[in-house]
């Protein structure tokens, strides 16, 4: 009895399959790259910045996720208006809500992140911006980012995600319902960003 006991319980042991396990595999980006804003069709140039944490591997199914913090310095953005006669000068943050994520499945690299756009150092003028405006504006809600890459291969030392994002309304503003909403906000604008792997 014994005997069957033991056989019994070892058939059940190994009916029942194990848990899966997340498996951590660290990564690094330089991260590059440029936005335009629908509205006044300007671009600007993004990075270089970094992208590092962990690729996520499920051991069982294969299947591939991210998790990774992503960093972009102040950038500088110059709009013009009006024929270009008048010019708007910014510096402009994407600050990150928190880590970036994603899925890689059927070689398609999906990322998703909230970050908040704040705009300082505003300076206005005509033909020349000369004009200091007061305050730092900041998105009233964050900007939702989608990035999409087809067809890649991770271990590529480069990997090109673009997407399409829309900018929410500001606060907090001198300017904020008489120029920036008009002249920035809303849906289309586009971006896109090169990741450079970093590993030795």
């Amino acid at each position: 009895m014994l005997t069957t006991a033991a056989t019994m319980g070892l058939g059940l042991a190994t009916a029942v399959p194990a848990s899966a396990e997340i498996v951590p595999i660290p990564v690094s980006y330089t991260v590059t790259g440029s936005t335009v804003v629908k509205k006044t069709g300007s671009a600007m140039q993004l990075g270089p910045g970094t992208l590092a944490g962990n690729l996520l591997i499920n051991d069982e199914t294969g299947e591939v996720g991210l998790n990774a913090d992503l960093s972009l310095p102040p950038s500088q953005a110059d709009i013009s208006l009006v024929s270009g006669l008048l010019k708007i000068k910014a510096t402009v943050k994407v600050v990150p809500l928190g880590p970036a994520t994603g899925t890689l499945a059927d070689g398609t690299l999906t990322t998703h992140a909230l970050a908040n756009m704040e705009i300082s150092n505003i300076v206005v003028g005509l033909l020349v911006p000369i004009i200091p405006l007061p305050g730092t504006c900041k998105t009233k809600t964050p900007i939702d980012l989608n990035l999409v890459a087809k067809d890649i291969d991770i271990t590529s030392p480069s990997i090109p995600v673009t997407g399409e994002y829309t900018i929410p309304e500001f606060t907090n503003c001198f300017i904020t319902d008489i120029a920036l909403g008009a002249l920035v906000s809303g849906p289309g604008n586009t971006i896109s960003l090169n990741l450079t792997s970093t590993a030795v």
